[in-house]
């Protein structure tokens, strides 16, 4: 790591003045300081799951979005050359990155690769183990199930060596997703970008990336679930084809229960990318969400301070 990224790994680290940044960011723009304005397509397509749950969600991490967003025009900026380094001024840091092109974007994917992760002892191709807290807050260790067993063996001695819990990952559903992404999905290169719509930065990530496609990989319990997923992974692929400009979109849904993938190819759907877009400005601005199933809010962060929720409770 370059002097320049040791910065910009500094600046970011002190949420404070990340926060900061984001204000001045939006009085350059000329929005109200209150506006949601940087949001994860992610969170977007989520719409189709609980539509105010993605409103919830994405005003509780514009920080972080931001941060994505600030971090890589500067970190691509100086790769590309257009920067050499890091100005003092605040106004100066935040224009950083005006010059990158869809061109140089797909040019730095071009260049990207997976490298393996390296433990010192073991080399693993992607998520091997994860340390988090549970519901109680203490702090637990999940392995990924798919590890051989002297990876296993590895990571339970490391575990027992800090007092920490091994947990089940069923327990954690995303992080059961990041590991099974590891062994199930198919690997592409990728690249995280943010793309101007309306007053808002929708910053994202797809799987993948190849010359035709955009590749978004799923996991869920069951059968019955994929059903409920499926047009949350359908409009997350329709958000990144119409943005990262590819004509086609592989999506793919892994269910647990069973072990099967179901997978989808067809072409992208811009005006179904777009509507999504617009639902979710318009719930943003003030119009009236359709209640989820009733069953979705038992498990939501959200819930007790969702109209909807206390309506159908």
């Amino acid at each position: 790591m370059n002097m320049n990224e040791s910065k910009i790994d500094k600046i970011l680290s002190d949420a404070r003045e990340v926060e900061k940044l984001l204000l001045l960011e939006k009085e350059r723009r000329g929005v109200d300081k209150g506006k949601l304005v940087f949001v994860g397509m992610a969170n977007v397509a989520n719409y189709y799951w609980c539509a105010m749950s993605s409103i919830f969600k994405s005003k509780e991490r514009e920080l972080e979005f931001f941060g994505a967003y600030l971090h890589d025009r500067i970190l691509y900026s100086l790769k590309l050359g257009y920067v050499k380094q890091l100005p003092g001024k605040k106004e100066k840091l935040l224009q950083i990155g005006e010059d990158i092109t869809h061109s140089d974007i797909e040019k730095l994917l071009g260049e990207e690769a997976k490298p393996a992760q390296d433990t010192g002892e073991f080399v693993f191709s992607g998520l091997a183990a994860y340390t988090t807290t549970d519901k109680d807050g203490n702090e637990v260790m999940l392995i990924n199930p798919d590890l051989s067993r002297e990876e296993r063996i590895y990571y339970e001695k490391e575990a027992q060596s800090k007092g920490i819990r091994i947990a089940d990952p069923e327990e954690f559903p995303m992080i059961r997703g990041e590991f099974l992404e590891t062994t199930k999905a198919e690997q592409y290169p990728t690249i995280r970008w943010n793309f101007e719509w309306d007053d808002y930065v929708i910053v994202g990530i797809p799987d993948g990336i190849t010359n035709n496609f955009v590749y978004e990989f799923k996991t869920t319990r069951n059968k019955f679930l994929m059903y409920y997923i499926k047009p949350v992974a359908l409009a997350q692929a329709d958000l990144y084809g119409y943005f990262f400009r590819r004509d086609t979109k592989r999506v793919q849904i892994h269910i647990v229960e069973g072990g099967v993938t179901k997978t989808w190819e067809e072409g992208v759907d811009i005006n179904h990318a777009l509507e999504t877009l617009d639902k979710f400005k318009a719930l943003n601005e003030g119009a009236v969400a359709l209640p989820p199933k009733k069953w979705k809010c038992k498990t939501c962060e959200f819930k007790e301070r969702c109209g909807l929720w206390r309506e159908q409770s």
